[in-house]
């Protein structure tokens, strides 16, 4: 959940999620019209972005990209291959959906 406020009491920041969950619209309305994010970033500043290239050794090409709490990761792997005597002109792509859940722990 977080960590106390200076008093050290949790009441405050209770308070604070069972509204958001209780009113969500009210919430957001309230912080967009201060001009500022939940998060208390102000709504024009943008995310801290952090992009790594490389990352996954096994594969051809690869990227993890960082944006504020959000990870996301992409690679490919390319294989040269025989095309299948049905369709001599064609190919193949196959995809491996990963999520950030199997690969990261938070």
């Amino acid at each position: 959940m977080g960590t106390p406020n200076a008093v050290g009491d949790w009441s405050s920041e209770m308070e604070v999620n069972a509204f958001r969950r209780l009113f969500p619209l009210r919430y957001y309305e309230r912080h967009l019209s201060e001009s500022i994010r939940p998060n208390a970033r102000p709504l024009k500043k943008a995310s801290d972005t952090i992009v790594s290239l490389g990352t996954v050794a096994s594969s051809d090409g690869s990227a993890l990209a960082k944006i504020g709490s959000t990870t996301m990761l992409a690679a490919i792997k390319m294989e040269v291959m025989t095309p299948s005597v049905d369709s001599p002109d064609g190919g193949r792509i196959g995809k491996q959906p990963w999520t950030t859940q199997s690969l990261f722990f938070y």
